[in-house]
């Protein structure tokens, strides 16, 4: 049913919720390590611009939610064992700007003291920023697979029942076979609309832009999925159409071979009628032609040649008394 899975993947994709924290939307003292992680007292806070690139330094599967209240929440948590690190530290010149800082392990970033960080360490940082925004962005579709499911499964199960129970109709399968493939549409469609909803979420998770892509398309999506059920409504009811019209073409098929069978064995049948009758007639002008001899050894002879004509047409004793099964004494008159 490719229709019917376009369709609830269609609206799977739809209703995927995915929103990444915002300034606006933080809690104060998430808004305070934004603003002032890693800087010292007496210094001024970083500007808003400043305060946004880091929260951006934080993976995105990282501060995304299903809303804005569990994206807050995420972010939070995120930064509970995190560091504002210095790339180049104070002492030796580094700025409290966005690019010199770096989210980092607390333990790490006390165990670094005042040490620049290497570029090694920077790599594994990069490293366990992508780690952290798959993890998390598979996380978050795993989460949304089930409502994924749930619609694939919702939108695929009418459709099966109509298909299947219209086959039911035309006689094609049973209603026990009906149920079980419905059971199995309806299987394959939870998985397809799952599946979507897990890789959709994901992506979406790991890539804001695609998130807002996706809310600000998801009304397109939503009449993409419904056209596409009208569509496979129609095509379906089309299809019976179109099977009823071939099961019935079939059915004067076979009833025009039946008739040209039976007509065939009439033919051949009044056939051997004619050749009966041609028989039948050859043997009455052989009877109407025969010589008749005078007197009762002409009659005897008579006899003797009507039953050899009876036993040529296939008749025997059982068939008539009058058909012995040897010849009669010869009659003497003295």
């Amino acid at each position: 049913m490719p229709e019917v899975s376009k369709g609830n993947a269609a609206v799977s994709a739809a209703a995927t919720n995915v929103h990444h924290a915002h300034l606006n939307g933080l809690s104060e003292k998430t808004l305070q390590r934004l603003y002032r992680g890693g800087i010292r007292s007496g210094e001024p806070s970083r500007t808003t611009v400043q305060a946004q690139a880091m929260l951006e330094k934080i993976p995105p599967a990282c501060r995304a939610g299903s809303n804005g209240q569990t994206a807050a929440a995420n972010t939070q948590d995120y930064l509970t064992s995190k560091h504002a690190s210095h790339i180049k530290p104070h002492s030796q010149g580094g700025t409290n700007d966005p690019r010199n800082i770096t989210w980092e392990s607390a333990q790490d970033n006390i165990a670094r003291g005042n040490k620049p960080m290497t570029p090694q360490e920077q790599m594994a940082l990069k490293t366990q920023w992508h780690i952290d925004n798959l993890t998390g962005a598979v996380k978050a579709g795993i989460k949304a697979a089930p409502l994924g499911a749930a619609i694939g499964a919702a939108t695929t199960l009418p459709f099966s029942l109509l298909i299947n129970a219209l086959r039911v109709v035309r006689q094609e399968i049973s209603p026990a076979t009906a149920a079980l493939e419905t059971v199995k549409d309806t299987t394959i469609g939870g998985a397809v609309g799952g599946v979507t909803a897990l890789a959709t979420t994901a992506i979406a998770t790991a890539c804001p832009p695609i998130a807002v892509a996706l809310t600000a398309i998801a009304p397109v999506l939503i009449v993409a999925g419904a056209t596409s059920a009208v569509y496979q409504f129609f095509h379906i009811l089309e299809n019976h159409q179109q099977a009823v019209k071939k099961y019935y073409a079939s059915l004067t098929q076979q009833e025009l071979e039946c008739l040209q069978s039976i007509e065939k064995d009439l033919i051949a049948e009044h056939q051997k009628n004619l050749e009966f009758l041609a028989q039948a007639q050859a043997v009455n002008v052989a009877i109407s032609h025969r010589p008749l001899l005078p007197g009762i050894a002409g009659a005897q002879q008579r006899y003797q040649e009507s039953i050899a004509i009876a036993k040529s047409l296939g008749l025997t004793p059982a068939d008539s008394k009058l058909i012995v099964a040897s010849p009669l004494p010869a009659l003497s008159f003295n």
